[in-house]
């Protein structure tokens, strides 16, 4: 594989504390028309015979070493480079990818998105819901592949999960039963659970439909959710303090960007408050001493990207792109964290289980 070209790293993105709804694209002098004429979809047709090669931006609200809690050990960027390499792609020959972290800041993410709008990419690949809503309220012309979002529908960024329309695809991370999945896991491990406390961000459009699983589920088996919000970094202690008031049997963690950055913060208060913690994603948080995690494996998705990416530079319409939903799940369990917190993982987990941590 050729050397990187690092000359031009754009800036990437996202909106508000982790992801807000989609909402109408900026209007005024902070779009794109600012800039020189828009760009349209097809303009990306053009870009595959040019000289120069094709500019693809990589938009993050959280930093690379977050992006590891859910990708393993290999960032998002990375992985979206093995699969553009299998497909025959040469970097910094035949494409370029130009890839931003917000590391976490919501302010500089609407900034981040209005900048790689004006450089005029042929493409811009944004990571969860934040990163596409910024994106899609800074363009509604230049393609954008979205990964693992929560509830693009429902968060207005696509017309629907078949056929998405306009300039957004990409991947969902959302499945229909996720919620109860997660209830039923917790109820092997803690029998008696009567109270689960839950750590999630409201502004994620993924949270409220996982939210409202939970609590359906809870209902069934007289298990009453108390939820306990973030959207700032400084909402964390906070946050903390409700769940300690509430003493829950057992603690769910929904990781998105804004979590993912602070999951030492979090992971620190589960093994303090002694509370088994269950995670939707990410094996990375179970392998550093979290009790167990259940979702979809989100690294899966970047090849998906990746040959979306494919598809729009060689003249694919986004909005003609169906939305791809998870096939990949993992269990995982952490051994040493259920010795220490006195759980006996029942044999049916074990045998599950996809990885198990000793």
């Amino acid at each position: 594989m050729a050397v990187v070209d690092r000359r031009a790293f754009l800036v990437a993105t996202i909106v508000a504390s982790g992801c807000g709804p989609g909402g109408k694209p900026i209007d005024g002098p902070q779009r794109e028309a600012t800039t020189g004429a828009a760009p349209s979809i097809g303009k990306s047709q053009s870009a595959i015979s040019r000289q120069t090669p094709p500019r693809v931006a990589v938009l993050v609200f959280g930093s690379r070493r977050s992006s590891l809690v859910t990708s393993g050990p290999k960032s998002a960027d990375l992985l979206i480079r093995d699969r553009l390499e299998e497909l025959g792609y040469v970097e910094g020959k035949t494409i370029v990818l130009e890839e931003s972290y917000a590391d976490g800041d919501p302010r500089r993410l609407t900034q981040l998105a209005i900048d790689i709008v004006a450089s005029k990419p042929d493409a811009i690949v944004t990571i969860a819901a934040a990163a596409t809503a910024a994106a899609r309220q800074a363009t509604n012309t230049i393609p954008i592949i979205m990964a693992h979002v929560g509830e693009p529908v429902g968060a207005g960024l696509v017309a629907s999960l078949a056929r998405p329309g306009g300039n957004v695809t990409g991947t969902t991370s959302m499945i229909p039963d996720l919620g109860a999945k997660q209830v039923e896991l917790l109820r092997q491990l803690v029998p008696r659970i009567s109270r689960l406390g839950v750590l999630a961000n409201p502004a994620n459009t993924g949270t409220q439909p996982l939210l409202a699983q939970l609590k359906e589920s809870g209902r069934q088996f007289k298990i009453s959710v108390v939820v306990a919000e973030v959207q700032r970094t400084e909402d964390f202690d906070k946050a903390f303090g409700v769940l300690r008031a509430a003493r829950p049997d057992a603690l769910f963690i929904m990781v998105e960007p804004l979590i993912g950055l602070n999951i030492k913060k979090v992971l620190d208060f589960a093994a303090t408050a002694r509370l088994p913690a269950s995670f939707d994603v990410g094996r990375e948080a179970v392998r550093q001493g979290g009790l167990i995690s259940y979702g979809p494996v989100l690294a899966t998705h970047y090849a998906m990207v990746a040959d979306y990416v494919d598809k729009v530079l060689k003249g694919a319409k986004p909005g003609d792109l169906p939305i791809q939903q998870p096939t990949q799940f993992a269990l995982a369990i952490n051994l040493k964290t259920a010795k220490a917190l006195g759980i006996k993982v029942p044999q049916s987990l074990l045998l599950r289980a996809d990885e198990l941590i000793e």
